[in-house]
């Protein structure tokens, strides 16, 4: 961007963030049961008076529907993609088998449906959903593709906190933008960032009774850390880190939170009746380094809310209601974090190129490739990741499929704050390190990996990410896979996969997709067994869609040399 144009956008922020004094805030509504539809489609929504932005969104015109799920409950989930390209769905935080994850290599193809089935085996908390496809990550999110989910389970029922949804149970889903000042339209380009909302309404006003309210809070953005406290330099207290709940409520009277990170908040509002509140974004006491704070070796801030202080949310306290919550409890569940005795010790640093870039970031010097695998886990084995930050800004990191606790940031215990379960952890620029702990129980594939990745959105498009498999042990081998009326054989493979049907001999055809949608091969009206021939394909991941009688069947593929 050159400087003529930044200027332009400098001096236009005050008519960008006056869409109208004050907006009544939105609240996305809920989906429970055991059986979800998630449409994603191109749509439209009037931020400003007269402008209709064009968005992304799930089953609405910005943001979707938050899911309520509970702790053992056996749910399906129809994911349409009604886009004219290619995404995903990834259930960020959600501990489910790679086939489930929604990661880079689940892709749902323009005019198609995906729909995993799943037991929802996390505990209590907020979580969230938004579309992972390498190279298309940061435009999807930013127009407006993501939502909330909430977990509940037994431990947190019998708590007495708050859990009316939208009540004294409030989401607020976090990001700042970047709009255009005379199109009023999203911008896909940059991580300029000169307008905030919270669940996509801008200069937000909400209404909260007297009480104790619970704020579900999601940092959606692109790129920048939230540093949110109130104006009246109030107290509130910390429940719950990423993925569940703490011991105890942590008294706290600023927040920090990066990119995919949630929190949840309990605000005593009892004495405020009448009173208007106003919670801020503080980004003037993020330390140098952290996208959103002070500049760091001289180098200018890249956007204008950088460095500042301003509102993110008026709050008007109104009336208590019925069977209020009125008291912050003494204490919450009992964490049991893993024992870093008998772990394996891994080893993960961030680089840049050259040194002093804030845009080309590598991960042990390499970028993602879908068709390398970077590393493997095995089953059950605890792992120690000593990640350590050799560049000059924060990067808030991030495993798929699992949590995981965090022994120590800089060589010190974490705060109290973060000592439950975790899934995203801000590394510290200039040699930065920390430590985590995690340990993959319940799922292994051999051929379908987790992600690893910067959750700025822009490095992680850029390559700022890797992937692994989970093994059940180090010597297994896949002999083959049943997928409803076809046997595939074998799975990774070097020159042929063998295609079967099982049932009745109908006619079908084949097609192969690499990972961002291309077809590369189509063959129609085959024989109950065929022999594809995959020589001349590249190493690395491959989709297998067979159409009989309008109906498709998916299978990945592994192609090794």
């Amino acid at each position: 961007m050159n400087i003529f144009k930044i200027s332009v956008w400098i001096l236009l922020i005050p008519i960008i963030q006056k869409a109208t004094s004050q907006n009544p805030i939105y609240i996305p509504d809920t989906l429970g049961g055991n059986e979800f539809l998630l449409q994603l489609k191109n749509s439209s929504k009037e931020f400003y008076l007269g402008f209709q932005t064009q968005t992304n969104a799930y089953n609405g015109n910005y943001l979707g529907p938050t899911l309520i799920l509970n702790k053992g409950q056996q749910i399906k989930i129809q994911v349409d993609n009604q886009l004219s390209e290619t995404t995903t769905t990834h259930w960020h935080g959600l501990h489910v088998a790679p086939k489930n994850d929604g990661g880079p290599h689940n892709p749902i193809f323009p005019n198609t449906k995906w729909s995993p089935e799943f037991t929802v085996m996390d505990q209590a908390g907020t979580y969230w959903y938004h579309p992972h496809l390498h190279g298309k990550t940061f435009e999807q999110v930013i127009k407006g593709a993501a939502g909330l989910i909430i977990i509940h389970d037994q431990e947190e029922i019998d708590l007495k906190i708050p859990r009316t949804y939208s009540v004294d149970d409030i989401p607020l889903i976090l990001q700042f933008q970047t709009v255009d000042p005379i199109s009023k339209q999203i911008s896909v380009n940059n991580d300029f960032d000169n307008v905030s909302m919270v669940n996509g309404t801008i200069n937000p006003m909400l209404k909260c009774p007297a009480q104790i309210i619970r704020f579900r809070l999601l940092n959606a953005s692109s790129r920048r850390v939230f540093n949110l406290g109130f104006n009246d330099d109030r107290t509130f207290y910390q429940i719950a880190g990423d993925a569940g709940l703490l011991n105890k409520p942590i008294p706290m009277k600023k927040i920090r939170l990066g990119t995919g990170e949630r929190a949840e908040i309990l605000v005593d509002f009892n004495s405020d009746q009448g009173k208007n509140l106003i919670l801020k974004q503080y980004g003037n006491e993020l330390p140098a380094g952290f996208p959103g704070g002070p500049a760091i070796m001289g180098m200018s801030p890249l956007g204008p809310l950088d460095n500042k202080i301003f509102d993110i949310l008026n709050i008007h306290v109104t009336s208590q209601t019925n069977n209020s919550v009125t008291q912050i409890p003494a204490k919450l569940i009992e964490n049991n974090p893993l024992s870093p005795s008998g772990a394996i010790e891994r080893s993960i640093r961030f680089t840049a190129q050259p040194m002093m870039s804030m845009t080309n970031f590598f991960i042990n010097g390499l970028k993602y490739d879908e068709h390398t695998i970077n590393f493997t886990v095995n089953q059950k084995d605890k792992e120690i990741w000593n990640i350590t930050n050799q560049t000059i800004m924060a990067h808030p990191f991030h495993i798929h499929g699992n949590s995981f606790y965090i022994l120590s940031i800089n060589g010190i215990d974490p705060p109290e704050n973060m000592k439950g379960r975790k899934d995203v952890v801000l590394i510290p620029p200039m040699n930065g390190n920390v430590r985590i702990i995690t340990q993959y129980n319940d799922f292994h594939d051999s051929s379908l990996p987790y992600m690893f990745h910067c959750h700025i959105l822009s490095h992680e498009d850029d390559g700022m990410m890797g992937q692994f498999l989970v093994l059940e042990s180090p010597t297994k081998t896949e002999q083959g896979y049943v997928e409803d009326s076809f046997k595939f054989f074998p799975s990774i493979a070097i020159n042929k996969v063998l295609i079967e049907t099982i049932n009745t001999f109908i006619p079908y055809s084949i097609r192969i997709y690499d990972f961002m949608g291309n077809c590369l091969k189509h063959i129609d009206q085959l024989n109950s067994s065929y022999e594809l021939d995959i020589q001349n394909l590249k190493q690395g991941f491959y989709l297998i869609s067979i159409l009989q009688n309008n109906h498709p069947y998916c299978h990945k593929i592994v192609k090794v040399n």
